[in-house]
């Protein structure tokens, strides 16, 4: 399975990352080993996590307080989301709209 991140998950990815290695020298860097371990995951089997809401699924992060919000469709798993735990998932059901 292939996986398409949508440009505002790659801005959840990027600004965690930021926030992260500001608290703690190279905690970013952990925090995106986590999150790629997880898209492998996710590639292996997405039918593995939960669904959130019709088809959308979320799988959580090792260690780090964070869901992955994706959707499968025709051998692909487009990222919706990457969020922490605490975040309204509210907010994908706009995301889930777009694909």
């Amino acid at each position: 399975m292939k996986l398409k991140i949508s440009p505002l998950a790659l801005i959840d990815l990027e600004e965690s990352i930021e926030y992260y290695n500001l608290q703690q020298e190279n905690l970013g860097d952990d925090f995106a080993e986590k999150i790629n371990f997880t898209f492998e995951r996710i590639k292996e089997n997405p039918k593995q996590f939960p669904k959130e809401f019709k088809e959308m699924r979320k799988a959580q992060t090792e260690r780090f307080p964070f869901n992955i919000f994706f959707v499968s469709r025709e051998n692909i798993a487009y990222i919706l989301g990457i969020f922490h735990l605490r975040r309204n998932p509210k907010i994908l059901k706009d995301r889930y709209k777009t694909i």
